[in-house]
């Protein structure tokens, strides 16, 4: 089954208990994507953009709602096999991803172009201002990695988390840019 909209697909996997993948591909050359594994009819894992498990599944969704970007999806029974990365329900899943292509939408326009380098400003540190979880968990994230593409992609933060975390950072003084040649 070919499909160009990603929650009719899985909706009705889920309502009849489908195990299998439901595979993600360009429209244009129909390159695989990623995946998203069921298995009885749950989201179990999946994988998009080089990421893998909740990240991958939930960032699969929002480019799904993401004006501009098609993908199709094909549907493919097969044996899943190993851990279960996903341990929502389908119906709290569909939930999550309803509040997250709301808040990817609002603050989207926030989102630094992927060539910037941020790095960490050591007198931010050195005053020992308070910061919330998620922005010490970027800060770690911006310690191994300090292009805005790789920080994306290597911190364990939903995207809309990274952002929001970035600007309330950058306004703390937290972080400093570093021009970059593309």
């Amino acid at each position: 089954m070919i499909n160009d909209q990603l929650f009719p697909v899985l909706d009705e996997q889920a309502s009849v208990g489908f195990t299998g993948k439901v595979n993600i591909l360009n429209p244009v050359d129909s390159r695989l994507l990623g995946a998203i594994l069921m298995m009885d009819g749950e989201v179990v894992d999946a994988s998009f953009a080089g990421l893998s498990g909740l990240k991958a599944f939930l960032n699969a969704s929002v480019a799904a709602f993401e004006e501009g970007r098609a993908y199709k999806y094909i549907v493919e029974p097969e044996l899943v096999q190993g851990p279960r990365k996903i341990h929502y329900p389908f119906t709290i899943l569909r939930r999550k991803v309803a509040e997250l292509v709301a808040l990817y939408k609002a603050n989207k326009g926030l989102r630094p172009p992927e060539h910037m380098k941020l790095l960490i400003n050591p007198q931010f540190v050195e005053k020992g201002s308070e910061v919330s979880a998620e922005e010490f968990q970027l800060m770690c994230a911006m310690a191994d990695h300090n292009r805005v593409k790789d920080i994306y992609k290597n911190c364990e933060l939903l995207d809309y988390q990274i952002t929001n975390a970035l600007v309330s950072l950058r306004k703390k003084g937290a972080i400093t840019t570093v021009a970059q040649k593309r």
